[in-house]
């Protein structure tokens, strides 16, 4: 299979600062005339939290919606003009310890019924948007606060609803620590995980001790802050690990232009890996 270049883009800045998406001058516009989406297979929006209906049941939902909802309203529109070929996904965010656990809060409903109704509400979420993916940032507090049995039973019904489908889905994890994952269910249901290897305490090793399948290891690459250049993570990757995919750490931070730009060296130096490995 071939190895894909995926980035996250957190939608609640504006940069340079002052800058809206239409500005010409923006780091929104400037994915567009800068051809970066071309350099993109999968597109994360940051973040999505979880909100409660009046039935007790729960749905996801982008953060901050006044400003982010129309931002990615606005990239679903333009962002396939520039690559028919990007798909979209939405990133859960970690910093709520409780965010899942409170989806099992209703006692009027079973844990398992809070989890069915969820993966419901999730692809029904996903599907009116064309979002084709459903990522967690599973760091603290998430990922230390979540209960082993209450990420078993919410990614249990969430992948296998999206098994049930006619077309791909796919159900990823970005962690920065093993925390109370259940490794069963992330073999079973998650598509990859996006280690957080730029966080410089993720350790592949406890992941594989915890019982994850390193074939499910992609690399997390991070540009913003220039923590690292696109070639000094392909050649990490090459040396250390040689996992399947990539996922940046983002595409719009104030220093975009550094970002956008190794986005798009990463991506051409997976594609002439790509070739070589195609012609053997």
């Amino acid at each position: 299979m071939s190895t894909r270049v995926n980035a996250w883009i957190f939608l609640n800045e504006d940069e340079p600062k002052g800058t809206t998406y239409d500005d010409p001058t923006s780091c929104y516009q400037t994915l567009i005339t800068n051809n970066v989406y071309q350099a993109v297979d999968l597109l994360y929006f940051c973040f999505g939290t979880i909100l409660q209906n009046p039935d007790g049941t729960s749905t996801l939902a982008i953060g901050a919606p006044e400003h982010n909802l129309p931002y990615m309203k606005n990239i679903l529109r333009d962002a396939p003009n520039n690559n028919q070929n990007i798909l979209f996904g939405i990133t859960l965010e970690y910093g709520n310890g409780d965010l899942i656990n409170n989806i099992f809060s209703n006692s009027s409903i079973t844990p398992q019924q809070a989890a069915d109704a969820f993966a419901q509400n999730l692809l029904q979420y996903m599907q009116s948007f064309g979002l084709k993916a459903f990522d967690i940032d599973w760091e603290y507090p998430l990922s230390d606060q979540t209960t082993q049995e209450n990420f078993k039973l919410l990614f249990s019904a969430v992948g296998q609803l999206f098994q049930q489908q006619g077309e791909p889905y796919y159900l990823t994890l970005s962690p920065a620590d093993v925390g109370n994952l259940d490794a069963g269910t992330v073999n079973q249901y998650f598509s990859f995980i996006n280690l957080q290897l730029y966080s410089g305490f993720t350790n592949p090793q406890e992941f594989v001790q915890a019982g994850v399948t390193s074939d499910l290891f992609a690399y997390g690459a991070k540009f913003e802050s220039n923590y690292q250049t696109a070639q000094q993570a392909f050649d990490d990757n090459s040396k250390n690990y040689n996992y399947g995919n990539f996922t940046n750490w983002r595409l719009n931070s104030e220093n975009f232009e550094f970002e956008q730009q190794q986005q798009k060296d990463l991506y051409q130096l997976v594609a002439d890996l790509n070739a070589v490995s195609g012609a053997i």
